[in-house]
């Protein structure tokens, strides 16, 4: 384990603007580095450990309401297997995000199946994200990089052509297409004008017609989709 007292500080509420205290952890130096020096801000929260056995004693460190942000790329997979198989151990409160360069869809959503709360490309890592991450989450939304979700949506097939546009109303599948772009119920309501009861119900419809439990399911049943309905392109 490498690092400093100072990336044991971690920022405040009050500083990542939601009440989950976000850490990033890397095996690779030199992602580290580029972290710490190309955005300062993080380097609060940004941890060097050569191994994610640590990882599992965050909570003791920073509290049970953890944003754990791990560099997929630097970890073994049987690691990162162990890993997220051994989350039954750790706080409720935990939200485990993947960072990682690879646009693999078929890896992605092996990684949303192992447990990944959500996923983001490295390049699209910046001072804002664990605040915007954290309130993406904290609102029941799916913090997905939005060049994956353009990807599966635009390079997908349909295996059965209209199946899902003939399943779902029109108003479900906008509801679909802002909650797989990570919009939470409050914002999806605000932005088609109706209460958030309302957006409750189309979401447990959609889960029930598509037959899934919970907002990670729904994701990886979407990204499973060779293509998605014209209407939410």
């Amino acid at each position: 384990m490498q690092h400093s007292s100072r990336h044991l500080e971690g920022p405040s509420p009050s500083v990542t603007g939601s009440s989950l205290q976000p850490v990033i952890i890397t095996a690779d130096p030199h992602f580290h580095y580029t972290l710490i020096t190309a955005i300062p801000d993080l380097q609060p929260f940004c941890i060097h450990a050569a191994s994610l056995d640590h990882a599992l004693q965050l909570s003791h460190e920073f509290g049970d309401k953890l944003l754990l942000f791990i560099d997929i790329d630097s970890y073994e997979a049987a690691a990162l297997i162990r890993f997220m198989g051994s989350r039954h151990a750790l706080p409720n409160a935990m939200q485990v995000v993947g960072i990682s360069d690879c646009r693999d869809l078929n890896i992605v959503i092996n990684y949303l199946k192992a447990g990944f709360n959500g996923y983001v490309l490295k390049q699209e890592v910046n001072a804002a994200l664990p605040a915007y991450t954290g309130n993406v989450l904290l609102q029941q939304g799916f913090p997905l990089s939005p060049l994956i979700t353009q990807q599966f949506i635009h390079d997908l097939v349909i295996a059965q052509p209209g199946n899902y546009t003939t399943l779902l109303s029109k108003r479900e599948l906008e509801i679909l297409k802002r909650l797989t772009n990570g919009g939470s119920y409050k914002l999806i309501a605000s932005a088609l004008h109706i209460s958030v009861e309302t957006v409750r119900f189309h979401v447990k419809n959609i889960y029930r017609k598509l037959d899934v439990n919970s907002k990670s399911e729904l994701v990886v049943r979407i990204l499973q989709w060779p293509q998605v309905p014209a209407f939410m392109q």
